[in-house]
């Protein structure tokens, strides 16, 4: 047989390797998409009116304040946030999720009027995340997106969304969300199941089928809230038997009185408040204001108080937050 001569034998080599070369990057290529595909990308999930794509899971999280954070907690993923903005508020609700979060750098961020933070675009950047998961008041959904940079905020914080009546759905919605976001969907079951019997846990007590009000309060100040159907305070309320004294107000939290309040005569009252705000302060708040000696759950000493972060937004939290509030049910009887 003749040889071949050098250049074609030159040749004939440089094109077996590129063909070599290119199966074998083909192969990792399509190595690369099975895997993608077994993890469920790509994917898509909204976010508010914007539908969020994703290709693989975000590596490098930002979250505001504790946004979502028990629920990042709960499927194992707090190892992909590289970022905070502010103090989560978590010391009342879970001191060890605080712990977690008050070990993750903080980036610069300033304080709104509701209490929740405001971060820069150039300060959220200059951690190079690939997702941020927070809320339109806390940064600039825009600008972001310019710079590629996704913006997941759960729908409680969404304005453009309405919901009448809070159910438990609400939170496997959250768990699902995000477990679409980092391609986890099958711990979504395990996860739900657990909720659910924590939920069936719960012991009925003589207080079910009684009059319930959660009150959110500043010390100091003579101006509350009340939380109606929408807030999650009211599964919380319907998995311990209570029935919403506002639950004919579709609104999430709004403005609350103390005449009206009286006209309802609530037989329990839930108070909240901001992280680190003790029992004694809630209490002297509420029984500062005129008239609140005259109400029924006063009379009774059926005042208790509950985290306010065991409630809204809807998420593993809050489940937690419907189990507390069963204990304190129990221990006040």
């Amino acid at each position: 047989m003749k040889r071949l001569a050098p250049a074609v034998a030159a040749l004939a080599a440089t094109m077996m390797l590129t063909a070599c070369g290119s199966s074998a990057a083909d192969r990792a290529a399509s190595s690369a998409r099975e895997a993608a595909g077994a993890a469920g990308f790509p994917a898509e999930v909204t976010s508010c009116t914007e539908t969020l794509h994703f290709d693989s899971a975000p590596e490098r999280v930002v979250i505001i304040g504790g946004t979502s954070a028990s629920i990042l907690k709960d499927l194992d993923l707090m190892d992909h946030v590289v970022a905070r903005a502010g103090d989560p508020g978590l010391q009342d609700a879970d001191p060890d999720l605080q712990s977690r979060i008050e070990a993750i750098p903080e980036i610069e961020s300033s304080g709104n009027a509701t209490g929740g933070r405001v971060v820069s675009t150039e300060a959220v950047l200059s951690v190079r995340p690939d997702l941020v998961i927070g809320y339109d008041s806390g940064v600039e959904r825009d600008a972001l997106r310019e710079a590629g940079v996704p913006l997941y905020a759960p729908d409680a914080f969404c304005d453009e969304l309405t919901l009448e009546h809070a159910t438990w759905d609400n939170v496997e919605d959250e768990v699902t969300k995000t477990a679409t976001i980092f391609g986890v969907s099958d711990k979504v079951p395990a996860l739900m199941d657990g909720v659910r019997a924590r939920l069936d846990d719960i012991e009925q007590t003589s207080a079910a089928g009684q009059s319930a009000a959660a009150l959110y309060l500043t010390p100091g100040s003579d101006v509350f809230y009340a939380y109606g159907t929408p807030s999650m305070v009211q599964p919380i309320f319907e998995a311990n038997g209570l029935k919403n004294t506002y639950e004919d107000t579709q609104e999430r939290v709004f403005d609350a009185s103390m005449e009206d309040l009286l006209d309802r005569n609530p037989q329990w009252i839930v108070l909240m408040g901001d992280a680190g705000t003790t029992t004694e302060q809630l209490t002297e708040t509420l029984m500062g204001l005129n008239g609140a000696a005259d109400l029924q759950a006063v009379k009774d000493g059926h005042v208790l108080v509950l985290p306010f972060r065991l409630t809204d937004p809807p998420n593993t939290l809050s489940v937690q937050g419907a189990v507390r509030l069963s204990q304190l049910i129990g221990e006040a009887r």
